[in-house]
């Protein structure tokens, strides 16, 4: 009796997590269509149901009950399994409060109409939503990693900013931009503090929150979360064959909140700027000439061009440069 109760609850947490990965693939593909007026709100519906059944199959799993009611006819919502799985450890407090963003935005979608939201933002959100989904997927469910670890495309012609500078740019407006703008936010605020309190807060409440206020954000969960969160922003990038593409970090300023992290490209000095000043002027035919180099990269201005040159501290008063191909072809 005990085994059959345990192939039964075996069964049920991996139909769940099929399901679950069915639903996430269908969002992608869903959110790539060219085709379709509806297609914000049916990917956060196939997203946020994709996250539901996820969450419930690990719960299932961890021998957790997901049902409302003894006669287990009824289960669970998905902002309460996800919640769960934040006080199991199973999720961080930042992905979660992602997380019940989308199932808000999906809550109002199946209720009412959803106000219009940016690109940046609807990338931002099926982007993480996804990432966290597969890294969670494969970490209990590694026989579904075939099913989830693909590479998927979605173009964009337009300069897209990112997540963090919408949300800015929208409650900078909140006074002002109307009832659309009003509502986008106050359906994202309640997502984030859901994740805090398990608890929705209404609108009338959201606006109470910032009336009367010099500044908005610093009033709103929401700005502390995009303090803390990673940013993506989907980047075409077109070169010639054999060409490539680097996007390298820079430290900006701290009153730039919307600044984009990026993957960090780290430099392999031999690779990158393999010549010394003395090795340049070889190449070019100046063998010995040390300052006609010098001179030459100061007046092309190619100091301190990540694409040409770097400089490295040798000793507290010494600093050596190092120059690329680049430089070489340019001195040439």
């Amino acid at each position: 009796m005990v085994a059959n109760k345990k192939n039964r609850q075996t069964r049920q947490y991996l139909k769940l997590a099929e399901s679950a990965a069915n639903a996430a693939l269908s969002a992608v593909d869903n959110f790539n269509r060219v085709h379709g007026g509806y297609k914000a709100e049916t990917t956060l519906i196939r997203l946020s149901n994709a996250w539901e059944l996820l969450a419930k199959a690990i719960l299932v799993k961890k021998k957790r009950n997901i049902y409302s009611n003894k006669a287990k006819k009824e289960t669970i919502s998905g902002e309460n399994a996800l919640n769960q799985l934040l006080h199991l450890k199973e999720l961080e407090q930042g992905p979660v409060e992602l997380l019940q963003q989308i199932v808000s935005l999906r809550n109002r979608c199946v209720h009412d109409s959803l106000p219009e939201i940016p690109e940046a933002i609807q990338h931002h959100l099926l982007f993480f939503g996804c990432k966290f989904f597969k890294e969670l997927m494969v970490q209990h469910f590694p026989k579904m990693k075939s099913e989830v670890s693909r590479n998927y495309l979605t173009i964009s012609f337009d300069q897209m900013t990112t997540y963090a500078s919408q949300v800015q740019r929208m409650v900078s407006k909140l006074r002002t931009g109307g009832q659309e703008t009003t509502e986008l936010i106050w359906l994202m605020e309640r997502g984030v503090r859901y994740a805090k309190s398990s608890e929705y807060i209404s609108q009338q409440k959201f606006e109470s929150l910032y009336r009367g206020k010099k500044k908005i954000i610093p009033h709103l969960e929401i700005g502390k979360h995009i303090e803390s969160a990673d940013m993506i922003c989907i980047v075409p990038v077109q070169a010639p064959q054999n060409f490539t593409a680097d996007i390298q970090l820079r430290k900006g300023s701290k009153n730039l909140k919307g600044a984009l992290p990026v993957y960090i490209k780290k430099s392999n000095l031999d690779d990158d700027y393999p010549y010394l000043t003395l090795d340049v002027a070889e190449k070019i035919g100046k063998k010995g000439n040390t300052n006609f180099v010098a001179k030459s990269v100061r007046v092309l201005g190619l100091l301190g061009d990540e694409k040409f040159h770097t400089s490295l501290r040798s000793s507290n008063k010494s600093r050596t440069q190092r120059y690329s191909q680049a430089a070489v072809d340019l001195l040439k």
